[in-house]
């Protein structure tokens, strides 16, 4: 009701109304430099009315809620961008560490030192028989070494310190994941509906800000006011009370859970930019410190490492030092104990594709194999395309096929053809076979007569003893399912992975008899069309095949349940080793630079000298490694070939010790080598200059360094006739820097220089890129910041205003208090008179 009471009781409401509105405003004065703190505002209202004789008359004044000036969709885009920021800045920050390695600017960059390398061959072209142009040789290339192990160990240090970068904000993630838990019931068991709790949600969303920081999130709020944040893959990190670590495992971030059956879990979310954050930041340079991808910073000197140790090594072993080699040699290189997987690629889903990425080795995913129709039982198409498929993804593996060529169905003979001599050649290998009617006039006992004639022959050729390597091929009778037609003649290698080259030759097709055997003269290579179906994976290491979460995958390639003791079926992964079947002890194909060896119908020489360095034999030793499979395979081949020269004297014998192969000549006499068309020297390591593979481990040949007279200036005349002053190797070897056509692991072809270039091009142009784009996206985040700070930022300058005001209304409040008290007091004095 209307009186001196009701003004007094408006007096008392406006004077708690505008004291809690200064306490609101000295909270905001006091939180202005608080990271996070959104400004709050009182909310006041009109109070209830009361009805008079005369009308409505108003209650005074209430304080209904404290709010956050708080715009949801500025503060979510300013956390994306933040996320975006902290991307770039992680990867800037760790690319100028990278371009302090590549840096080409001073005088002690991997240029210069492979400049002074090329010069001191071209010194050396100039005075062959001068010590000092060979020390300086071996000097330079102990500088190119030097230059190339610094590099590689600056990356592996560079790429742990990312690591522990990772750590500490995987760390961070974690706890700062289990805060926004703890925020979330606090506000939960502490908010009403009319009320919030606005300094824990400040605090949350800071907390969600700082981890967008490491990881590209997003969050939403359910109705009860708890936050869900989840990563970017959908993931949740925070629901409601429930919170989610992860953890840097296997080169990957996990995701770590547990479920329903209380078993742990581990899943990946990712490894590149897409993450986000400084974590996606930091994980895009590090995979590109990665030496086994060679598209990436460190792969690509690997490459080039790799490119310059076998140019030179390849034209370096066709040279010879100033001496015959009269000390034992060993190879440099080691044929190791290979691992060897060979699995028949599935006809049932031999038209089925394979998805790129559906199939990993050692963590590289394999790329798209295509399917194709089954011919005569085989699978072949699909087998050459899975083997593409994964020596592309450059997993550490090789894949083979298995040569095999298979004619059409014999015709049978007929009385005319009785007698006749049906002669050809398998790989040089003479086949005569005498036709006889009746019994060749029926196909299927022509066909296995002809089989039989060509693998006697075969035998015949790999029992004499003054043959070597064997001749690994067989022939077999097709019957519709193993790659041939009904009564066909089917020739392979004996030799799973083997892709040797099959050669018919010497069958006249004018000739009506020979013509009826089905074959046809040709050099056949494993292809699309000539294999066994069958495909073979090769590694000097075990390795790892994962193919989702069932094998459906491994079944189409053969690989699925089964393979090994330890290989649980259904698992869609497993793991091969040396120990499983298959493996191969100093197998060449293990060697790092097998791809290199062509040894179909070429040769390496050995030149043989007497004691007094004269020839033992006028003309070289001609070694012939068609068809070696193994190093031993190789050494008798030398072995046989030696002996045969000499008339039966072991002047050079050959042996393998420690998968190395082992040349050691007798007392009176040495050896030198005098060319290599089939790279065999270069990929084993026999007289060369660099030993290695990469920049971790390139180094000079400790015969080299032993003995500086073996350097390989000059070549063996056709003489064989060495000369010290002999310059021409020298020369060739120099050539090797201005070689268009030098080759990469993963790149085209061009010089070993622009190769190199071209990659410090690249990091300089992508330090550019994340300069200016952090400098772009510094630009977006203040204008986001500048836009959240009109709406939730403190201005003191307002609030000061604010004070000022809220002030005056508190006086004129208790204003009202004092004139109601003299009205009171007026109205007293009245009663008593």
């Amino acid at each position: 009701m209307a009186g001196i009471a009701h003004v007094l009781s408006i007096a008392k409401q406006a004077l708690l109304a505008h004291q809690l509105a200064v306490d609101v405003a000295s909270h905001n004065i006091a939180n202005v430099d608080t990271p996070g703190y959104t400004r709050q505002a009182l909310m006041i209202g009109a109070n209830q009315s009361t009805p008079t004789g005369v009308g409505i008359l108003g209650g005074g004044v209430r304080a209904e809620s404290i709010n956050r000036n708080y715009d949801r969709f500025i503060v979510q885009r300013l956390a994306a961008q933040q996320s975006q920021l902290s991307n770039i800045e992680a990867q800037k920050q760790s690319l100028k560490v990278v371009e302090t390695i590549f840096n080409e600017a001073g005088d002690y960059g991997l240029n210069t030192v492979m400049n002074k390398f090329w010069q001191s061959w071209n010194d050396l072209a100039n005075a062959p028989d001068i010590l000092a142009s060979r020390q300086s040789v071996a000097q330079s290339g102990e500088l190119v070494n030097d230059q190339l192990h610094y590099m590689d160990s600056a990356v592996a240090n560079a790429k742990y310190d990312i690591s522990s970068n990772l750590d500490a904000a995987i760390s961070d993630i974690n706890s700062l994941s289990e805060q926004v838990a703890r925020i979330n019931k606090e506000i939960n068991s502490t908010e009403t509906d009319e009320h919030q709790a606005n300094d824990l949600r400040d605090q949350r969303d800071q907390l969600v800000q700082n981890i967008s920081k490491y990881l590209d999130v997003s969050y939403f709020e359910s109705g009860n006011g708890q936050y869900s944040v989840l990563l970017s893959d959908g993931h949740p990190l925070v629901d409601g009370v429930e919170q989610w670590n992860l953890d840097w495992l296997n080169n990957s971030l996990q995701w770590l859970s547990v479920n329903s059956d209380g078993r742990a879990l581990a899943l990946d979310v990712g490894s590149g930019a897409g993450l986000g954050g400084k974590i996606g930041g930091w994980l895009e340079i590090r995979g590109k410190l990665d030496g086994n991808n060679p598209q990436n910073f460190l792969g690509r000197l690997n490459a080039m490492a790799n490119s310059l140790i076998r140019e030179v090594n390849q034209q370096f072993s066709q040279g010879v030092g100033m001496e015959p080699i009269s000390d034992t040699l060993i190879s440099q290189e080691v044929a190791p104990n290979t691992v060897h997987l060979a699995s028949t690629v599935s006809t049932t889903y031999a038209t089925q594709d394979i998805d790129a990425g559906a199939i990993r080795i050692n963590d590289r995913p394999v790329g798209h194999i295509d399917g194709s129709a089954v011919v005569n039982g085989l699978a072949m198409g699909k087998a050459a395309s899975a083997v593409d498929a994964i020596n592309n993804a450059y997993a550490g593996v090789k894949a083979r096929l298995t040569t095999q060529v298979a004619g059409p169905a014999v015709t049978p003979m007929v009385a005319g053809d009785n007698g006749n001599v049906v002669s050809f050649t398998v790989n040089g290998v003479a086949v005569n076979y005498t036709v006889t009617v009746p019994g060749d006039d029926n196909a299927a006992t022509m066909a296995g007569n002809l089989v039989t004639a060509i693998n006697n022959a075969i035998t015949a050729y790999n029992t004499d003893p003054a043959t070597a390597p064997d001749m690994t091929i067989q022939a077999v009778v097709g019957d519709g399912t193993n790659g041939g037609a009904f009564n066909s003649v089917i020739l392979k290698n004996t030799n799973q992975g083997d892709e040797s080259p099959i050669v018919v030759s010497g069958i006249d097709t004018t000739d009506a008899t020979e013509v009826k055997i089905g074959l046809v003269d040709g050099a056949y290579n494993a292809d699309s069309g000539h294999n066994t179906g069958e495909i073979s994976i090769f590694s000097e290491k075990p390795f790892d095949v994962v193919a989702g979460t069932d094998d459906l995958w491994l079944d189409h390639l053969g690989m699925g349940g089964g393979l090994t003791a330890d290989d649980a079926a259904g698992d869609g992964k497993f793991s091969y080793a040396y120990t499983d079947p298959g493996g191969i002890s100093n197998a060449l194909v293990g060697y790092y630079y097998a791809d290199d060896l062509d040894t179909y119908n070429k040769d390496f020489n050995i030149w043989i000298y007497n004691s007094d360095k004269t020839l033992a034999v006028a003309a070289p030793v001609k070694v012939s490694i068609d068809r070696a499979w193994t190093l031993q395979d190789v050494a008798d081949a030398i072995n046989v070939a030696v002996t045969n020269t000499s008339g039966g004297p072991a002047w050079l014998s050959a042996s393998v010790e420690n998968n190395r192969l082992k040349l050691a000549p007798d007392a009176n006499h040495s050896f030198a080598f005098g060319g290599d068309s089939t790279n065999f020297l270069q990929v084993a390591g026999i007289n060369t200059f660099f030993t290695g593979h990469d920049a971790s481990d390139i180094g000079i040949s400790s015969d080299i360094s032993n003995d500086l007279s073996k350097i390989a200036a000059g070549t063996v005349t056709a003489d064989g006739e060495i000369f010290h002053g002999d310059n021409s190797n020298a020369i060739l070897v120099s050539q090797i820097e201005t070689n268009e056509n030098v080759g990469f692991t993963g790149s085209s072809a061009t010089t070993i220089n622009d190769f190199y270039n071209s990659l410090v091009s690249e990091i300089g142009t992508d330090t550019r890129t994340a300069n200016r784009d952090y400098e772009y996206n510094t630009l977006v985040q203040n204008q986001l910041q500048g836009l959240r700070d009109e709406t939730s930022g403190v201005s003191l300058d307002e609030e000061m205003a604010n004070l000022i005001m809220f002030q005056q209304a508190y006086t004129a409040a208790a204003k009202l208090i004092s004139t109601s008290d003299e009205m009171l007091k007026s109205l007293l004095d009245s009663v008593r008179r």
